[in-house]
């Protein structure tokens, strides 16, 4: 008979070795990874948009919104569709393998819809940490959107795992 750990030589039983070693969750280490690779996403998506596709109005371009004046739209839509494009990735990545196990609740859009909602912290975040550091401090656009990624991971980090992709009411209980 086979153990659940020789049954699956994968990457499961690696990143629960680690898990255990480290003293955290798995789907703790499985959500750094979907976020270390979303990240990459958004920030290509953020040179693609910014910098070397020409689709978007020309650098430096300002736009008033009435209340006030952004100093650089294509930076501003950029980094909103560089941050989208990270969730989108986020949740089907999160949903199919990192708590591929929990319960679901609804159907996938809704749930789609739900954590691109509760996602809003981290990309607001994000977004007003690149329009801030970037035109007001100089700091290059990818280094600011580091620290926004930075700063709005432990918010999605407790939506997703608490939220959108609880643990079973038995399996709560026990952790």
């Amino acid at each position: 008979m086979e153990t659940p750990a020789s049954a699956d030589p994968g990457s499961s039983s690696l990143i629960d070795r680690l898990a255990a070693r480290l003293h955290v969750s798995p789907e703790f280490l499985k959500f750094l990874l979907v976020g270390s690779i979303a990240f990459l996403i958004a920030q290509a998506a953020l040179l693609l948009l910014y910098d070397v596709l020409q689709i978007l109005p020309a650098h430096d371009r300002n736009f008033d919104f009435g209340l006030f004046t952004h100093p650089d739209i294509r930076l501003l839509l950029a980094s909103v569709l560089a941050v989208q494009v990270a969730i989108m990735f986020k949740f089907y990545a999160l949903e199919n393998w990192t708590f591929r196990d929990r319960p679901r609740r609804g159907w996938g859009l809704a749930r789609f819809l739900q954590f691109n909602a509760s996602c809003i912290v981290s990309p607001i975040i994000v977004v007003t940490t690149v329009n801030v550091l970037t035109p007001v401090f100089g700091i290059s656009p990818y280094l600011s959107n580091t620290a926004g990624t930075l700063l709005g991971f432990l918010a999605n980090w407790a939506f997703s795992a608490y939220l959108i992709w609880p643990l079973a009411r038995s399996e709560a209980s026990t952790a």
